[in-house]
């Protein structure tokens, strides 16, 4: 068993791993990360084999861990360890805070490392099942927004409190995106599968409640026969109540975890980036 840095040719065995462990990911987010931090994406292979891998993403100011999953076969060998010690201490010396979304079963395992919980994050579906609203052809000029990467540009900013700018562009070039845009918010969604859409990123300023209902009902309007997910801050009520007044159940609990010093804004977090 060594632990090397990924290739472009290991992207359909983690997707083959990440389907077998429940994380939500595709080819094309996992080929945008090997692209953007190549020396922070790191698999396990045993002989020729990928059994395991970790992948991050390093901003101006912080490092996101968004992945750490080893074949089911491989489990509970320490594979997870080898692969987390390492990234992590290519990591720890040269960013300010490094955060991550656990799972449950993780939570001890990440706070052996340091890191602390801070909210919990849910992960909200819709299957379909969506109430009757007002929604026109005019509602859908709206949002529109000619002005949308002005407004994530400065509204991302005062979320994260950094420039991840580059990175959410690219992964906003997908050919299933869609994007709106109103003057104190954005929303992104796109296909990850045959049948899912992820939703996310979605941001609007807190006192902008009445723009975040417009784009709720954007999505479903053009989405709500697809099975939609998203990953929303569960610390925020105004944002649960959104929607679960929209028929969204939440399937699973996560926790955001972050070492180091951490200052966003998930008051106005709709919906996580994948």
């Amino acid at each position: 068993m060594f632990i090397g840095w990924l290739k472009y040719r290991d992207v359909p065995k983690i997707v083959e791993i990440a389907n077998n462990v429940g994380w939500l990911s595709d080819a094309f987010h996992l080929n945008l990360m090997l692209k953007y931090s190549p020396n922070l994406c790191y698999g396990a292979y045993d002989g020729d084999k990928l059994v395991g891998a970790v992948l991050a993403l390093e901003f101006e100011k912080s490092a996101m861990i968004k992945y750490l999953m080893v074949a089911p076969e491989y489990q509970k060998q320490g594979v997870g360890t080898r692969l987390f010690e390492t990234i992590l201490s290519v990591i720890e010396p040269y960013y300010e805070h490094t955060y991550l979304h656990a799972n449950p079963m993780l939570l001890e395992f990440f706070k052996r490392y340091g890191f602390e919980k801070k909210i919990e994050v849910g992960r909200y579906l819709n299957v379909g099942k969506v109430p009757p609203f007002h929604f026109t052809n005019a509602h859908a000029k709206e949002l529109e927004g000619s002005n949308f990467d002005a407004i994530i540009s400065k509204l991302d900013y005062e979320t994260f409190g950094e420039d991840r700018l580059a990175f959410l562009m690219d992964e906003m070039e997908r050919n299933s995106s869609l994007r709106f845009a109103l003057a104190d918010g954005f929303q992104h969604s796109s296909v990850v599968s045959a049948r899912n859409i992820y939703l996310g990123p979605w941001q609007v300023k807190p006192e902008a409640k009445e723009e975040a209902e417009k784009l709720m009902k954007g999505i479903l309007y053009f989405r709500g026969l697809r099975r939609i997910y998203a990953d929303i801050p569960l610390s925020e009520k105004h944002v649960v109540d959104l929607y679960e007044s929209y028929h969204f159940k939440k399937e699973q609990t996560f926790y955001h975890m972050s070492l180091g010093k951490e200052s966003i804004k998930f008051e106005n977090i709709y919906a996580f980036s994948l």
